[in-house]
């Protein structure tokens, strides 16, 4: 049976029919006409959701006009549950595109901040004639505090950036990934030291060890979950303690280490911390709970990459800092090492 689904307002939702035949359904309104050659049977049936427009030459159907009815109504009956899966859909794209504007208006804000923290807007905005020397004078008496707020200028840049591609990569109907092979430490640098003032602020030590490892992935969307991954480091780690940061190469896989003295995951927790709108209990005590999204984008971005992300933790490594319980976490990272392996 071939067809043509409609919904109430006359969109199509899907066709199988040719030209042809659109062409002899022309002035069909009944529910079941057999062709004046007898060769096929054909009809419109309608119900609250939308209408089918059917043809077949399959001799059950031409023989048996209720056959043809049934079977043509159980196909009709689809488009109510094709309404619900777009809807669905269309709910998913636009809470997708509110939290890509919300964050990436919120971004804007902290840049916008960070300028003024640093030369305030009051005292700028009356120099018409020597805005620009006063600007520089400004710089020459706080480099240091100036160099801090140029580096979180480029970490929310690079967080706009990566909120963008989350969404080319993993919100559209066909993502865009261009895998290729690329060396794990200058992807991963290429990220880190936009997180270093964060590091020094809570004095962890960052090492990471060097490597020739190379692996097969899309480098920008690889790119986001470094990016998600290291800022919970930076959230979540100890302060004065240290982060190891390991790469290996194997087969089929090379695999990111990062193992780090962060906020205890509880037990009943462990199988949690990928799902969405999860955020740790212990997180919350200390005033840095997440939006649950970040680990998550982690899990997906891996996943169709053709890589994994797992969590262990060190049993017996907990230690108390005011009043915060900590532990020796660990998060591993597995990515292709070519393109056909898995």
């Amino acid at each position: 049976m071939r067809y043509l689904l409609t919904s109430f307002d006359g969109k199509t939702i899907a066709s199988t029919l040719s030209s042809n035949d659109e062409r002899n359904f022309q002035g069909v309104t009944c529910e079941s006409l057999l062709s004046a050659n007898g060769r096929y049977r054909l009809g419109k049936i309608s119900n609250t959701h939308g209408s089918i427009w059917a043809v077949s030459e399959d001799s059950d159907f031409v023989k048996s006009s209720q056959k043809f009815k049934n079977t043509a109504k159980c196909i009709l009956e689809s488009i109510k549950y094709i309404n619900e899966i777009a809807a669905e859909q269309r709910e998913i794209n636009n809470r997708n595109t509110s939290r890509l504007i919300h964050n990436l208006t919120t971004l804007n804000a902290h840049n916008i901040q960070e300028i003024y923290s640093l030369i305030p807007q009051e005292e700028i905005s009356g120099r018409l004639k020597d805005h620009i020397s006063y600007v520089r004078t400004k710089i020459s008496n706080n480099p240091t505090e100036a160099s801090k707020v140029l580096l979180r200028i480029a970490k929310n840049n690079a967080s706009m950036k990566t909120e963008f591609s989350v969404f080319k990569k993993l919100f559209v109907a066909q993502p865009d990934l261009r895998p290729s092979f690329h060396m794990m430490h200058k992807v991963l640098m290429n990220i880190l030291y936009l997180f270093f003032p964060d590091f020094t602020d809570k004095e962890v030590e960052v090492v990471v060890e060097r490597s020739d490892a190379v692996a097969y992935f899309d480098y920008e969307s690889i790119h986001v979950a470094l990016y998600h991954l290291i800022d919970n480091a930076a959230k979540y780690t100890r302060p004065d303690s240290k982060l190891y940061i390991n790469m290996a190469a194997g087969v089929p896989h090379a695999t990111f280490v990062f193992r780090m003295m962060s906020t205890k995951i509880l037990p009943d927790e462990r199988d949690k911390i990928f799902d969405e709108g999860f955020s740790g209990s212990l997180p919350q005590l200390i005033g840095k709970s997440g939006s649950g999204i970040g680990m998550t984008l982690v899990k997906k971005i891996l996943e169709s990459n053709r890589g994994t992300v797992s969590h262990r933790s060190q049993p017996n490594s907990g230690e108390f800092l005011m009043g915060v319980e900590y532990q020796i976490n660990e998060f591993i990272l597995q990515l292709p090492t070519s393109k056909s392996g898995a």
